[in-house]
């Protein structure tokens, strides 16, 4: 990961350390853009999750991203990853984002940023793809608090009770390094689907990584809560009250 501010490495919060890098890539074009002020990453992860819930049915997945940085307070992006829908054959996600930053002095710094999604080819496009708003606040590089709303998210492969409206997740997480590039991360989140027909659902994360020259390695394990874990993943009431899994990703930024 090029050497950002936390609240750029990590726009998509406990989701996305879950993975230490879910982010979604692609490619940008522009005339009389300096080549330094390029950077993005390639990787690829045992699972591509967001906001706790998995886009890629726990399947391997690639993920890239490329961004361009206006100056020091803007960076506009775009990018794709791997996924497969569930009742779907795999596909991608599609990305453009856009991020404000600010550094408002050593201890405090923040990012708004506007997103689209697109699932370009999925039987289910008119479901999954969505805008988004977020904002998030850094303390010393340690702590983030984050929150996303989505105007028009639309809930998901519910037939009788979808419809489109307001989706926002609410994210806290905190790093700790720990030896030379060696770092732990947590995070915890919640859901609230409620105006799309989807249940509301909590989501943890904790993990290590370990940073190898330009290379990032992940381990974490992964909770989301029971409503969620039966709705998404087909699992019968029967079954255990949560949902847990380990993950592994490798991403090479540049």
């Amino acid at each position: 990961m090029p050497n950002h501010d936390r609240i750029t490495a990590q726009r998509r919060g406990p989701g996305t350390f879950a993975l230490g890098l879910v982010a979604v890539g692609g490619m940008l074009a522009g005339a009389g853009l300096r080549a330094e002020d390029w950077g993005g990453s390639i990787g690829y992860s045992s699972d591509n999750l967001y906001h706790g819930l998995s886009l890629s049915a726990d399947r391997p997945v690639w993920l890239a991203d490329l961004h361009y940085e206006i100056g020091a307070d803007w960076v506009v992006g775009a990018g794709a990853s791997g996924v497969r829908p569930r009742h779907d054959t795999p596909g991608s996600q599609i990305t453009l984002y856009l991020d404000r930053r600010w550094q408002f002095d050593e201890d405090w710094s923040a990012k708004i940023g506007v997103a689209h999604y697109d699932w370009p080819g999925s039987f289910w496009r008119e479901e999954l793809s969505y805008d988004e708003i977020n904002a998030v606040i850094g303390y010393r590089g340690r702590w983030t608090m984050s929150i996303a709303a989505s105007p028009n998210a639309t809930g998901t492969y519910s037939f009788e009770h979808s419809r489109t409206g307001l989706a926002t997740w609410f994210e806290l997480g905190f790093h700790q390094p720990i030896a030379g590039r060696l770092g732990a991360d947590l995070g915890v989140g919640y859901a609230d689907r409620r105006n799309t027909g989807d249940y509301n659902y909590r989501y943890a994360s904790v993990g290590l990584n370990y940073g190898i020259g330009d290379a990032h390695v992940f381990l974490s394990g992964l909770w989301t809560s029971k409503v969620a874990a039966d709705y998404w993943w087909d699992a019968p009431a029967q079954t255990a009250q949560t949902r847990s899994r380990w993950v592994a990703s490798l991403i090479w930024a540049f």
